[in-house]
């Protein structure tokens, strides 16, 4: 697990979780999280629709320069990248499993940073699924929040499923503990990409741990 931030909220959200497969939105506390709220969002999906931002911090908007609220989750990424993340998504959300990603973003003006990206699953509610998330920049340009970030393009992708006993450690379950896992059938590997061990790897990207 990435010590970007990442891990904190991970952190946070295992504990709320228990023994359950995900905690409750309810249970979410700001306060808790007061240090990186805005870098935090919340993706719902209706039914069969794909996932909306809900809400999405401060900085997150500051950096994409724009207000996400209401927008897809597709929509801040590249056109041959969203059949991907929207299987990632809905998997997520079905299956509960945690999601960590490294991608690449482009802004208006050509410059490129690299980005971390984690999906913590919550409970179901009657007509609503949705999922915590997290981006931190891999780094502090100058520029970030001031040319915004126009597009994102994958670099890798893994998924872990908390649940699982061969990532559950005698003494607890802990962050620093889990091993990524990566499922064919959960999300087929797309054309230009190809798997190393546990990590899908997009074509022109590298392995960020």
């Amino acid at each position: 697990m990435r010590h970007d931030g990442t891990s904190e909220i991970f952190a946070y959200w295992n504990d709320l979780r228990g023994t359950r497969a995900a905690p409750e939105r309810r249970e979410i506390s700001p306060a808790l999280i007061r240090s990186r709220l805005s870098d935090t969002f919340i993706l719902r999906a209706s039914g069969p629709g794909e996932a909306r931002f809900r809400l999405a911090g401060t900085r997150i908007c500051s950096i994409y320069g724009r207000e996400l609220k209401g927008q897809s989750f597709s929509s801040i990424w590249q056109a041959k990248d969203k059949a991907v993340i929207a299987r990632i998504v809905a998997s997520s959300l079905t299956s509960k499993t945690v999601v960590q990603s490294a991608y690449e973003g482009k802004s208006s003006r050509g410059r490129k940073m690299l980005f971390n990206l984690i999906l913590l699953p919550l409970a179901n509610e009657v007509h609503e699924r949705h999922l915590l998330g997290m981006i931190a920049p891999a780094g502090k340009p100058f520029w970030l929040e001031s040319d915004a970030i126009i597009e994102n393009s994958l670099r890798s992708i893994s998924m872990i499923d908390p649940r699982n006993p061969a990532n559950r450690p005698a003494g607890g379950l802990r962050a620093e503990d889990h091993k990524p896992l990566i499922s064919n059938t959960l999300l087929p590997a797309p054309s230009g990409s190809r798997r190393v061990r546990h990590l899908m790897v997009f074509d022109g990207g590298k392995i960020l741990d």
